[in-house]
């Protein structure tokens, strides 16, 4: 799911999958949080909001249950694949 940044509040950055109905939220803290269930009227209200940390302590953190995304899952959805030498190709030369 793509972030959009906000960087208000505490906030750096959050994004809204309608198809999985899940809300991701970034705080400054490098914490990821994965809300689901999430209809699209309360995550368009958020992503607009203009005090989105108010408005997501007053309607989201105490109404529906978070998922916290580790860093390292996230690191690893970035990296792309590490290249190597294909093991038949080491045994072809001797490595």
């Amino acid at each position: 799911m793509r972030r959009k940044p906000i960087h208000r509040g505490g906030i750096v950055s959050a994004g809204y999958d309608p198809v999985t109905r899940t809300l991701d939220i970034e705080f400054d803290t490098k914490r990821v949080l994965r809300y689901e269930g999430i209809g699209s009227e309360v995550a368009e209200r958020f992503l607009c909001s203009a005090e989105p940390l108010s408005y997501y302590r007053d309607v989201i953190e105490e109404e529906y249950s978070a998922t916290e995304l580790s860093a390292k899952a996230l690191a690893e959805t970035k990296k792309p694949a590490k290249k190597g030498i294909p093991d038949e190709l080491r045994k072809l030369f001797g490595e």
